[in-house]
């Protein structure tokens, strides 16, 4: 197979499985909403009752909580968490944006305690 047909095949293979994720999401669509209206009047009975679950028949509906934080002020929050040594209110994560830059300004070094994966893929765009 030449590299021009086999980019051509994936590029026709893409736009097909785009195709089948728009249908699907298209056929799908009415039955989240009525999955979703169903979901809001149980919760609804069951915040009304003061209920966590109920179990039928045909299976168990149940209540449970997510919790999520997001800052607001990243300047106000770190203040917060240095002045008063809470970091345990904080995740870690490197920046590996920032990490290849340190990298590529320090002749390669990497900051202390980091592994930086590079991993060469293949993208096909279209033309």
């Amino acid at each position: 197979m030449k590299l021009s047909d086999a980019v051509g095949l994936y590029v026709k293979l893409r736009d097909q499985k785009a195709k089948l994720k728009a249908d699907y999401q298209e056929l799908a669509a009415p039955v989240q909403q009525k999955m979703d209206k169903l979901e809001a009047k149980l919760l609804e009975v069951f915040n009304t009752t003061g209920m966590d679950s109920i179990k039928t028949e045909f299976g168990t509906a149940y209540t449970s909580t997510r919790t999520t934080a997001s800052v607001a002020d990243r300047d106000v929050f770190m203040d917060y968490v240095k002045a008063n040594e809470e970091w345990s209110l904080m995740e870690i994560r490197a920046s590996a944006s920032a990490i290849k830059q340190f990298q590529e300004a320090s002749d390669g070094d990497l900051p202390p305690g980091i592994n930086l994966a590079v991993e060469r893929t293949v993208n096909i765009r279209r033309s």
